[in-house]
């Protein structure tokens, strides 16, 4: 792993999988906290845990992710967002991942993405100075590590298969020099010097010889009134059984005029068979239901009959009941 020289009183953030070497993370976070001094702060995160880490907000200055080797891990966009959320404005982070060097054909693999793709993801999330600094091409000894890692045996055969097409990207990137929800005084426009000239002094340099002639735009012809008769529509359509009708490429808007014509008899007419077809209805409503079996007993009758719960009667027949049902069954 190689990372820039830190600053005093730094806060430094080392982000790795679990798998590292214990021996090379204790070396690189002692050589750190020399660096930063008794002020800064180095910590540790595994990278398959970050995004949901308990880190401070806007607490560290520089972020290390995946700079451990060998390493397969992937950054998410969830991640990355953890990391723009978690550094302090103008913070920095470096950041490595295994990228593909050439586009794989009938090739079923755990990476899938470009530098170019994860410098694209990057600036979504929010980063700025997006730079990749260096994508150099994977050994294959590192190769057969990548291939040990995701737990594939056949490790010769995806070595010889593989070779020269991966490589690790160094990307560098920055948070912008500001806070989310940060307030900012932006200043509008400026003051109106006492040289500068109002739009009504503009108009009153200008001189009428600058304004164009309106009649010089005009040719002798232009200016020649035209007579009655060039106006008038000429009137040559056919003349049939003294009326004229429209030629078959009609021009002079005959045609339109007759089209009109005949939709408005062909409304009238319309109108006139509605009116024919027009029936009087009795709105005086009819005693019997609505479904005409009110008379055959319950299981016949609607849910809404006015006779339900009554006994079966003949049609025509005024219902009564007799007994005790004809007695009000409250006493006073």
């Amino acid at each position: 792993m190689t990372f820039d020289t830190l600053s005093t009183g730094e806060n430094v953030l080392f982000v790795a999988p679990a798998t590292v070497d214990q021996n090379t993370f204790i070396q690189v976070k002692s050589s750190a906290d020399q660096s930063v001094g008794p002020t800064g702060q180095t910590a540790f995160e595994a990278i398959d845990r970050v995004a949901d880490a308990p880190l401070n907000k806007s607490n560290f200055n520089i972020i290390y992710s995946n700079l451990f080797t060998p390493s397969v891990s992937t950054h998410t966009p969830n991640m990355l967002s953890r990391y723009l959320t978690t550094l302090a404005a103008g913070g920095r982070l470096v950041l490595e991942e295994v990228v593909l060097l050439v586009d794989l054909a009938n090739t079923v693999c755990p990476i899938t993405r470009k530098s170019s793709d994860l410098e694209s993801m990057l600036k979504l999330a929010g980063f700025v100075d997006v730079k990749v600094t260096n994508v150099a091409p994977v050994s294959d000894e590192t190769l057969a590590d990548y291939f040990r890692l995701w737990g594939t045996t056949k490790v010769e055969q995806g070595v010889s298969r593989l070779t020269g097409k991966f490589g690790i990207a160094h990307i560098e990137a920055k948070k912008p020099a500001y806070e989310v929800g940060q307030k900012m005084t932006l200043k509008f426009g400026k003051k109106k010097s006492a040289t500068t000239p109002t739009k009504k002094a503009v108009w009153a340099t200008l001189s009428t010889d600058d304004l164009e002639d309106e009649d010089a735009l005009l040719d002798e012809d232009d200016k020649i009134k035209p007579s009655k008769a060039s106006l008038t529509r000429p009137d040559d359509c056919e003349l049939t059984d003294g009326k004229r009708k429209a030629c078959k490429n009609c021009t002079c808007g005959r045609a339109e005029e007759e089209e009109m014509e005949s939709n408005n008899i062909v409304s009238l007419d319309l109108m006139d068979d509605i009116q024919d077809e027009i029936v009087e209805v009795d709105p005086t409503p009819k005693k019997t239901g609505g479904c005409g079996s009110c008379a055959l007993g319950d299981a016949f009758r609607c849910s809404t009959c006015p006779y339900l719960g009554m006994p079966a009667f003949s049609t025509g027949e005024k219902v009564a009941l007799g007994g005790m049902f004809a007695q009000d069954d409250i006493e006073f």
